[in-house]
């Protein structure tokens, strides 16, 4: 029996002038370098949550800590005016003298609870803003991914969605309405 030994041959290619260049072969690629997010925060107080940005949301240490401060004081307003309004709804008339005074007396406490529920949803939406900046995923737009920026965030501390995207959902809702 006789075997057969194969050889391999590299490839080549010709250049113009005559001479034999060998193929270049596939160089495999490197893996790209893990990028580490620096974390910008602060400690809420010395017993307190350490408050933190998503990195992404491109927000420096003083802007965080001057939203946060901000829910803060919004929270503490609104909670406030909750009780307020619940309270003043709530409250007992001695006696109202005729059903007029009734009625108007029935319109009020109905306008003073519908507002404290208006009131008791932005509660909601101020404590869910606090909770992300405790994980560190505060200032991204929830809907696309991107950073909500500082400008939105100043005015508005608790918002989810960046303006381009609210927008987006705001015209289809109006076209769902047709």
């Amino acid at each position: 029996k006789t075997t057969k030994q194969s050889t391999t041959k590299k490839s080549t290619t010709k250049k113009a002038d005559g001479a034999k260049k060998t193929a270049k072969k596939p160089t495999a690629k490197k893996p790209a370098k893990k990028t580490i997010k620096k974390e910008i925060g602060f400690k809420a107080s010395e017993n307190g949550p350490f408050i933190s940005a998503d990195p992404d949301a491109k927000l420096s240490q003083s802007q965080v800590k001057g939203l946060y401060e901000k829910l803060i004081t919004e929270r503490n307003r609104v909670i406030e005016g909750v009780k307020r309004h619940v309270g003043e709804a709530v409250e007992d008339q001695d006696r109202l003298p005729d059903d007029v005074d009734l009625a108007s007396r029935h319109a009020d406490q109905a306008f003073l609870l519908r507002f404290a529920d208006k009131e008791h949803k932005l509660l909601r939406q101020i404590n869910l803003a606090l909770s992300k900046l405790e994980i560190g995923e505060y200032g991204v737009c929830e809907g696309t991914g991107e950073p909500i920026g500082f400008a939105r965030l100043k005015i508005r501390p608790w918002t989810r969605y960046s303006v381009q995207y609210k927008e987006e959902l705001e015209r289809r809702r109006a076209h769902e309405k047709r």
